[in-house]
Order: C-alpha cells, then sequence, then structure tokens
C-alpha cells in the first residue's frame, strides 16, 4: 500500500545511510549547522529515494537527533516550556500545512527548489559565516518587544512559518525558536534547550504528515537518526573556535555543491 515503507533495504543502502548520519551529525555537532539539507540531498544522490521520500526521512533522524539532545538538556534543568506553548501553537498546524503543500508540489519543481535553495545558504555561509549571535542580538536590539500580547503573537507567527519550512524542506529552523526564546527573556542555555525541544517536537509532527502520505521509510529515518545523534554528541565536544571559521566553509562549499548536483541530476541530465 505505501512502497517506501516496505522497500526492503540492502546491506549498501544501510551503510549509506549510517554514513550519512554520521556525516550530517558531525556538521551539526563540529559548526552548529543544520544537516538538514545534507540528510535529505544525500539521501536523493546516494541511496536513491525520491526528493519527497529523502524530506520524510530527514525529518524523522532530526526529530530522534534533536530529542536525544534535549533529554541532555532537560536532565540539567535547561529547559523552559512555558514559553514553548505558543511557540508549538504555531508551529504544529505549519508543518502539517507545509508537508500538504510539499505532497501537492512535483517531484522535479521540489528538487529545483531545494537545490537553489541549498546553493543560496551555501554562498551565504561562505560569506557571512554563522554569526548567529550577533543576528540575534541585533533582531533583539531592533525588536525590543515587552508586550507580553506582542511577543504571544510573534511566537505563533514564527511557529508557524518554522513549522511550514519543517514540513516543506525538512529544515529544523533552530535558530527562529532561539530568537524569540532570547525574546522572552530566558538565558541562553535555557533558550537552545528550549529551541531543541520545540525542534524535535516540530521534526516529530512533521514526519507523522509525511508518514500519512508514505513518505517515510522507518528504518531508514531509525538509521540516519543514530547516526547523527551518536556523531554530533561525540563531534560536538571536540568544536572549538580556532576551527569554526574553516569548518563553516567546509559546510557551506559542500551544501552549495550537494544543491548543484540535485539541480544537475533534475533539469540537465533527463535531457542529455
Amino acid at each position: 500500500m505505501i512502497y517506501l515503507l516496505y522497500r526492503m533495504l540492502n546491506f549498501v543502502d544501510t551503510i549509506i545511510m549510517a554514513l550519512i548520519g554520521l556525516f550530517a551529525g558531525m556538521m551539526i555537532g563540529l559548526s552548529g549547522a543544520s544537516g538538514a539539507a545534507i540528510m535529505v540531498s544525500l539521501l536523493y544522490l546516494a541511496v536513491g529515494f525520491s526528493i519527497h521520500e529523502s524530506i520524510g526521512v530527514s525529518l524523522l533522524a532530526n526529530a530522534i537527533a534533536s530529542l536525544s539532545v534535549f533529554l541532555v538538556y532537560y536532565r540539567n534543568k535547561n529547559v523552559d516550556f512555558s514559553p514553548c506553548i505558543w511557540l508549538a501553537a504555531g508551529s504544529i498546524p505549519g508543518s502539517q500545512a507545509g508537508a500538504f503543500v510539499g505532497k501537492l508540489t512535483p517531484e522535479t519543481q521540489l528538487g529545483g527548489i531545494l537545490g537553489v535553495a541549498m546553493i543560496l545558504i551555501g554562498i551565504l555561509l561562505w560569506k557571512k559565516g554563522m554569526e548567529r549571535e550577533k543576528l540575534i542580538r541585533r533582531l533583539n536590539k531592533m525588536l525590543r518587544i515587552r508586550n507580553p500580547i506582542t511577543k504571544k503573537i510573534l511566537s505563533v507567527a514564527v511557529g508557524v512559518w518554522v513549522g511550514i519550512m519543517s514540513g516543506l524542506f525538512g529544515a529544523s529552523g533552530g535558530m527562529w525558536f532561539l530568537m524569540v526564546l532570547l525574546l522572552f527573556g530566558l538565558p541562553l542555555h535555557k533558550s537552545v534547550g528550549s529551541a531543541v525541544f520545540l525542534m524535535s517536537i516540530t521534526a516529530g509532527c512533521a514526519t507523522v504528515a509525511h508518514y500519512m502520505y508514505g513518505n517515510v521509510n522507518v528504518i531508514a529515518g531509525i538509521i540516519v537518526g543514530l547516526g547523527a545523534m551518536i556523531s554530533g554528541n561525540i563531534s560536538a565536544r571536540f568544536a572549538n573556535r580556532s576551527t569554526e571559521k574553516r569548518l563553516i566553509k567546509a559546510v557551506a562549499l559542500v551544501t552549495s555543491i550537494l544543491g548543484v548536483l540535485i539541480i544537475l541530476t533534475k533539469f540537465v541530465i533527463p535531457r542529455l
């Protein structure tokens, strides 16, 4: 009934998926860059999943990896659930809407949009690096929102935006969550822990939607997710500022190359 759920994975596919998870987790742990785009592109290019299937598997893997990190923060009491309610109120329905739009978007067009987005992200990372803290500080200074009702409305709106991007492209949106949580006045550690919790919830809800559309291979998602979880937790311990710029540029280069390859396979190679 649902092709991908019952598709047998051979030994080579299993090894490749484990390596994809390990590689994406390493990128997340060392540089803080999102591994969602890398997961989606490699699952499509190396394993042979469709773009829709790759997004579904990536979401499940992200949910697993984010959940493991959330548990670490939760044990250390660095999660505040109160402000998460408003962000989740937007991200959960947003993830369903994004998955629905993705289902209606043809494979070729979705692949083309994803490829272009990856190239742009790669260029942005190469030129400016992550600079998350600087960007968040600037936004906080610009917004300076003190009205609690306005904060809640902004939280729901950002949640909807992140949810749509998650359901449509498999993006985690951790930075957007982090920015809003800091606006609520949470300390940095609690903001990060709460953002990771929201990422796991959003990715999990988007995974359910993609599963209903037949675009999630559960076994594949678990394999990739475990790989990302293991390498992400280990590599984060070795991250240091002296190598951060080089790592960001490496992530930027890999992201752009994978974006170009997706576009080539969708629009150029089929016409040759």
